[in-house]
Parts: C-alpha cells; structure tokens; sequence
C-alpha cells in the first residue's frame, strides 16, 4: 500500500493530546488517514486520526468563528468567481480598456493583492497607502506605474459594500484571532510534507501552537537514480508507460509513481498513452465505459467532459445560430434524445439536408423549418420539432435577466429537452452530472455581483466556471499512481519514474506578477519571482522526490521546441535506463505484421441496380461523368450516398456565384425570347431588363445569406452586370435565333436507366436546327466530348434524344473570357463553335459527320450507363487528375493503401 514519505507513525505517536498533524494537500492527508485506518483493528470502533490538510484545517477555523458568532468573522469570504467579477468590474470602470484583456488583468490583480497579504506587507486595505510607502522609496518607482493601485481602492470599497473579504484577508483573521484567544491554541502542530510557505501561513501557525515541529522526508542512502534520454514528450509517457507494465506484471502489488512535470497541461495525452498501455481494451469503441485503474492528481475541466461539454453545447442552442460542427454535436449527442431508428435516421437526414445549403451559419428558423418538414416525412413521432420550437420561443423571450434567473432558466431548457437522455449515465457521467449541478449553483451565486446579464454574457460566465471546475473521477485505490511535482511531495514509492526533467523545464522558469514591481517579488521571494527562488524551490522538490523511492528513473526529452536539451543539472545520473521497446498492443500490431500475407482478390464488381433504382437515376447525367472519371467512385457516391459536401466560406461560395449568372441569364431570356426582340429593345429597355434579371438572381440566395449586407448585394448587382455586358455582345452578332427552351427538364432513358436531365438553354435557329447550350464559369473542353469514355455527358445526351440538335455549346461565362465553345453542323456558323472534323487534333478524324459523332456518343453512353447498371465499379481512372480530385473518396476507396 502507497505510504507517506515521512515517519508518519512516529509522529502520531508523540503527538500530544490535541495536538494536529497538517499536510499540504487534501491527498496526502487522505493517505494518511487509510494508512492509519489499516493499523485498527477491524471489528472495532476507532476515531480518525489527528490530520487535517492546510486549507482543510483553515476552513474549519473559519467556520467554527462563525459559529462563535465573533464580530469580524461575521462576512462572506469570496469564491474565485466572484472575486474575477468584482475585479473586472473595477478595472473597466478605473482603466481605459480599449487595449486591455480586462479578464486576464483582473486576473493579475487578485493574485497580486494576494501576494501582498500573504507576505504580509498588507494587513489593512483601508491603509494600503501608508503601509507601501517606504517600499515605493525603494524601487523609485510611483503606484500610478502600475494599474492595481488604481484599481485596489473600488475593489475594497466593493469588498465593504458587499460586506466580504478575500480568502486571504480570512486567513489574517483567523491569525488574530488565535492572537485574540478566540480560538484555542493548540498545544502542538506538526508539518509533514510542507516544501515553501508564505509568511502568512507561518504566522498562522506560530499562534494556532505552542510548539511547531517540522519532519522532513529522511534521505535515501541506497537509491538508485537511472536516466531515459528520450525523443520527445511522447517518447517519454510510451517509455513510463512500459516501464510500470513491467514493474506491475513483475509484481502486481508494488506502488509506482509516475511524477509528470506540468501534467495539467499534458494530461490527455498522459492519459491515452497510460491506457493504450496499460489498458488497450478501454480504447475498444464497443467495450463498456470504466474509470481507468490508475489515479490521476490533475483532474478535467468540467467543460471538457463529455457531459459537461454536451450541455454546454445544448444551452448555446438559445443564441439561434449553428455552425456545422456545434450542430453535429448536438443532434447526435447520447445526452440529447434517444437511440431509436427512426430518430438517429430524421437527424441524420436533417444534417445532410442543412449541409447541402453550405451556409455560414445555419439559421434557428432554418433549421425549425427543415426538421418539421424531414419529420413528417420520416419520423411523425419525434420530439425534435417540437423541441426546437420551445427552443426558438425561448431564444425570443429570454432578454436580460441575474444569474440567478439564468440558472433557473437553463435547468428548465435541460429538463424540457430530456437531458441528459433516455439511457442510463455510467459512473464517470453520473459524477460529471453531480458536477454540472454544483457548478450551476456557483453560477447563481453570482447574482449579487452581476446584475442583469444579456444571454451570451451568461453563458460565458457559466462556461468560464465549467472550465475552472475540475473533475476527477472517483478510482479504487490502485497500485499506479500519476502525479504532478507538488502532489507527489510526502509520499513514498516502491519505484518511482519522474518525466519531463530536461533543463528546459525544470526549475521551472520565472514568471513574475506584471502587477507588482519586479525588485519587491525578489526581495521578498514570491512565487515565480525570480530564477534564483525557483532554482530554490526546485532543489527542495528534487531532493524529496529523489528521497521518495529506492528505484528512481528520470527522463527528458533530447528536443524541446526545436532545440536540444540534456538532463536538468539537478540530477546527478549514475546509469542509463534501459529502453522499452514493447507493450501489450505494440506487440499485438507486429505479430499481425509479422503473420502470413493474407491473399487479395480482386472483387470490381458490385450488385446490379434493381428495377426500382433503375426507373430513377439520381443524379442525372453526372451518374454518367463519374463512370467515365472512376467506375467505383461513381458507385460509392451516387448508389452508396458518399458525398462530400463543400466547407461554409465567408460571402458565397463559388458554386453559388456561377449560380447566380446561371439564374440571371435564365431570367433574361424568359423574358426576351429571340434575337429580333433582343435587336429591337432600345437601351433603356436592355438596361431595366438586365437589372430586372439580376434583382431576380439575387433574390434567391439573397433568402439563404441573411447575415450578408446589404452593401454586398451591390457589390455583386455591379459584378454580374459587368459579366452580362460582356456576354451581351456575342448574342447580338449572333445569326438569328429564338429561345425554345430555358431550364427545362428532360427524362430519358438509356440501357434501362431513366435519367431526368435539366437544360439550361435551347435555341432554335433560323433553319429549324436547334443548338443546346449549357452555361459554364469553370474551365471546358471540347475535347471531352470527343474521348471514348465521354467526360462531359450531359450536351450529347440531349443531342441523341433531341433530332432536330444539330451543335453543342459550352456558353463559357466568365469575367474577361465569354465565349461560345462547341461543335456541330449549322447552316450559319456561330464563332466558337466549330465543325466535328475542326474539332479534333488528328489530321486525319476518324468522326468527321455530326451523325458520327452522335453514333460514338451513343455507344459511348449506353456502355457507361451498362456498366453503372451492372455494378462495374473498378477503381481505376481516366487520368490521373480524376484522383486527385476526388480525395474526399480515399477513406472508401482507400487508394492510400493500395500504393
């Protein structure tokens, strides 16, 4: 069993009646406690012992003052929160915040009037003046230099209006009142494990106790200090990692300690690590949720936990306004709704449905609209459209309320949406739940201190609490133990692996308060001062960790930030660790590498289409242009649904402005109907015309972009009106012309394939011929008409089912670069589109008719559309682009792994 480092027995033993023995943390106090409820006799009733952790024994104090009734203690002692908002509060109303991160200089300012009453150069804020004066003669500098002595006399006189004090302003009472006899002195105190203490707290204790005695870790005179030179951070968790597999498979019940330096900030890569080792199977997406069997000092932000960051993300529903990820989260969250068929099966199709509109941010009434539409269609029973309503009534109704009313308004909002959901949390989420409640109550504590809160500003007072609650899961006491530098002090190990040692980090550098002159935190040796008191602080950790164990490994990363490193000079090295190479998974993956290959087969071939997806092709004629591109990419996006859908960009999206020139020109043409009246408008007419068009285009999208100015929309009125300006003057030397046909749809059928096809435009010429004309913005090519696997399908099959289409044409629209771009046999010749034989490179064609052409593309499709039909699904391509192209494919077709 884990033991304390120091002689903890021997302490009990001569300590005298009423005498305490203080730790510096609650979990060394803990061990104390179970190791001494392991001593006792286990059908017998014995007291705790005589332990209390620091803040443990001053929280009592405290309250035991208050139960005393005892004049000064008769206030509020402020929580972390409600201190950073008293702060902030002060700081905008004292200091010009234009440039000012007021969040993190309040923040500045609470540690540094800390600092002060903790070295105690402030007893009294009231004489905060008086009692710095002849420390500002020393540094010559003035308090005007520094923005907390203009903030501190607001933030005191809220102190007083609020009738409260600050956590260390209670300390210096609870010293007088052990001076004042109020509270009883106790007849000895005894510190185990305490490494640098304030004057304050040495203060507190010089009048809490007769007698003070301090026990120090007793030093280790046969231990064994190896060193691992590592790569990186990684390298050196994989290697901890291994080394306490080893340790544990050699003796399960041996204690080991895994010290990491700045664990908070690594410990969800510690934690992956930890458990690809130690416990592959909870990496297993099937295996039930369990706590992991080793114990961690640093806890997660309740905002990073799965129940914490699903309700956050629920609460957020009320601004009325998603991007695509929050509403991913949200709609398939376990915490949001059940796990039913038919439920899973409307969100789903209710997001693809959103992502198709390729919005910046999808609209609360958006997303109403299409989730009551979907649900009628596919799952008449659900709750969702009923939820998101009270949602969107909510978002209406709830303005400015305390933090209080908020409270009260979010625990309604989780209870009406069944949160947390309709299964049973596991033990972890069932503490998280516990969790969440406490940290909406500390939210509504902050009603005194805030006023009236808009919505976002609630939600991130409420989030910036869930982020500073830490969670740490409630684990059986198991034989690892993962700690950082200052949990780990006062407790003892059978072996001992400390990483993260290099001379980069440790002594850790100095960071001192920009709130405080520099020269006062030196002098009085405040906490990251200087390097001189960390280099300080760092020799007493070291030596109590190298004192903590008779087996000791110590690592460090070889490269840190891109520069290398070596050994913090604090170790003295007498061998080298030896390297794990292997663990439990790591051998796993190379027996499999190392097993027979397996044999492949060839298998290009999927199930054919059945009758009822051959009565109706989706997708129309692009089923065509991906056969032809890739046969299994074809199958994978329009038989298997894979589609990638565009990411949400700033403005519109360029699909979306080759849209609008495709509904202006549309426009356009349902009004003027051929070249005659075209030649017979005069220019005031051409222009109200043109601009009619535009409006029209623009109106469309102009309801799914809301949040678009309106200076956009002029802005693209001038760009499509400089486009149509020049596009204008090819029709007009056009020979005559009539326009038969704008956007019109066509169902055709082609080797048992009904494919419904969607023109953009047809002109009847003056001969009765008839030109199909399909707009482009992007790059074209004749010559894609032309290969034995057509890439571009959809002009020649319109000319195979139209008999009087006697040319094709690109109508290429764009800025600087309108032309006409096509081939076929007219009577009048149209610049840009030339003859079939013109048309190829060979000087010698083998297709020189246009009834030739219109043969090769009849073979050419209906082999295109057998082998869609048949589930040829080869994954082959027509060139190498086509690939590179569809990357969004790879995780299907898994081209990767084929090379």
């Amino acid at each position: 069993m884990l033991q304390p480092a120091f002689p903890f027995k021997q302490i009990l033993d001569q300590l005298p009646e009423g005498g305490l023995l203080l730790t510096p943390t609650n979990r060394l106090r803990n061990r104390c406690q179970q190791v001494y409820g392991t001593w006792q006799q286990a059908n017998k009733n014995w007291a705790p012992p005589a332990v209390e952790s620091l803040q443990g024994w001053l929280d009592k104090l405290w309250f035991q003052l208050q139960q005393r009734q005892w004049q000064p203690a008769m206030c509020r002692v402020l929580n972390r929160e409600q201190r950073q908002l008293l702060w902030q509060g002060c700081v905008e109303d004292s200091l010009d915040k234009g440039l000012i991160n007021t969040q993190q200089l309040a923040a500045n300012c609470d540690t540094a009037l800390a600092q002060l009453i903790q070295w105690r150069l402030l007893d009294n804020l009231d004489q905060a003046d008086s009692a710095l004066a002849r420390h500002w003669e020393k540094t010559g500098l003035q308090p005007a230099d520094y923005p907390l002595f203009a903030v501190l006399p607001k933030f005191h006189q809220q102190l007083r209006a609020h009738n409260a004090i600050t956590q260390d302003q209670r300390d210096l009472l609870i010293a007088r009142a052990f001076g004042e006899g109020v509270l009883e002195e106790l007849p000895q105190l005894a510190l185990a494990g305490f490494v640098q203490n304030s004057p304050l707290t040495e203060h507190i204790f010089s009048c809490a106790a007769q007698r003070i005695e301090s026990f120090t870790i007793p030093e280790k005179t046969q231990s064994a200090l190896q060193v691992a030179r590592c790569h990186n951070l990684e390298d050196e968790l994989t290697q901890a990692a291994r080394w306490a597999a080893e340790k544990l498979q050699q003796n399960p019940d041996t204690s080991i300690g895994i010290v990491v330096n700045n664990l908070g900030q690594c410990r969800p890569q510690v934690e992956q690590i930890f458990a690809r080792v130690l416990e592959p199977q909870w990496l297993d997406p099937t295996q039930p949720a369990y706590t992991l069997p080793f114990n961690f000092s640093a806890g997660t932000p309740l905002a990073k936990t799965p129940v914490g960051a699903a309700t956050l993300q629920l609460l957020e529903t009320l601004r009325d306004k998603f991007d695509y990820s929050q509403l991913r989260n949200l709609l398939f969250s376990p915490f949001w709704g059940d796990n039913s068929a038919p439920e899973q099966h409307l969100r789903s199709a209710l997001f693809r449905r959103l992502q198709k509109l390729e919005l910046q941010e999808v609209p609360g009434n958006i997303l109403r609209n299409w989730a009551e539409k979907l649900a009628q269609e596919l799952a008449p029973e659900s709750p969702l459209p009923a939820q998101l309503n009270q949602l969107g009534d909510w978002a209406r109704r709830w303005q400015r309320a305390p933090a209080e009313i908020w409270a009260q308004r979010f625990s309604e909002l989780l209870t009406r949406l069944g949160w947390p959901g309709q299964r049973n949390p596991d033990s972890q989420e069932y503490q998280q739940l516990v969790l969440w409640e406490q940290a909406l109550e500390n939210f509504a504590g902050l009603s005194e201190f805030t006023g009236a809160l808009p919505l976002a500003k609630a939600l991130q007072l409420l989030r910036q609490i869930a982020s500073r609650t830490p969670f740490q899961a409630e684990t059986r006491d198991g034989p690892l133990q993962i700690l950082g530098v200052l949990e780990a002090g006062g407790l003892a190990f059978n072996h001992i692996r400390l990483v993260g040692f290099g001379q980069q980090q440790w002594p850790t550098p100095p960071s001192p308060n920009p709130m405080l002159p520099v020269l006062w935190q030196k002098e009085w040796k405040m906490p990251r001062a200087s390097a001189e008191r960390e280099l300080e602080l760092a020799r007493q950790l070291t030596r109590d960790l190298l004192n903590a164990s008779d087996d000791i490994v110590v690592s460090y990363a070889s490269e840190e930030d891109g520069v290398g490193q070596m050994l913090s000079a604090l170790f003295d090295s007498n061998g080298e660790a030896q390297v794990q190479n292997s663990d439990a998974l790591s051998h796993l993956y190379q027996t499999l590498t190392d097993a027979p290959e397996l044999e492949h087969i060839t298998d290009t071939t999927l199930p054919p289409l059945s009758p009822e997806d051959c009565a109706q092709v989706r997708g129309g004629a692009g089923v065509l242009k991906a056969q032809a591109l890739c046969p299994q990419n074809a199958q994978l996006r329009y038989r298997l649904g894979a589609e990638a859908f565009s990411e949400p960009a700033l403005g519109l999206s360029a699909a979306e402005r080759g849209n609008l020139i495709h509904e202006m020109l549309a426009a356009f043409w349902l009004q003027c109907k051929s070249s005659q009246q075209l030649a017979a408008m005069a220019t005031v007419q051409r222009d109200l015309q043109i601009t009619s068009a535009i409006d029209t285009a623009i109106a469309k999208l102009k309801r799914k972009h809301p949040e678009l100015p309106e200076a956009f929309w002029q802005l693209e009125q001038i760009r499509l009106r400089d486009i149509f300006e020049q596009w204008l003057p090819l029709e007009q030397t056009r020979p005559e012309f009539t326009v038969s046909q704008v956007e019109s749809e066509l169902t055709v059928t082609l080797q048992g394939l009904t494919f419904t096809l969607r023109l953009d435009r047809m002109d009847t010429l003056i001969e009765g011929e008839e030109l199909v004309i399909d707009y482009k913005t992007g790059q074209t090519s004749v010559a894609d008409w032309l290969q034995p696997r057509v890439r571009e399908p959809q002009l020649p099959l319109y000319a195979l089912f139209q008999p009087q289409a006697k040319a094709i044409a690109f109508g290429v629209v764009r800025n600087g670069d309108c032309k006409y771009q096509g081939c076929g046999e007219l009577a009048d010749q149209i610049s840009g589109i030339r003859t079939v034989a013109d048309s190829q490179k060979d000087k010698d064609p083998e297709i020189i008719q246009w009834d030739q052409l219109k043969q090769h593309w009849q073979q050419a499709l209906e082999g295109l559309a057998e082998e869609y039909k048949t589930g040829h699904a080869a994954l082959i391509f027509d060139r190498a682009a086509d690939n590179e192209n569809q990357k969004a494919l790879w995780p299907l077709n898994r081209w990767p792994e084929r090379q």
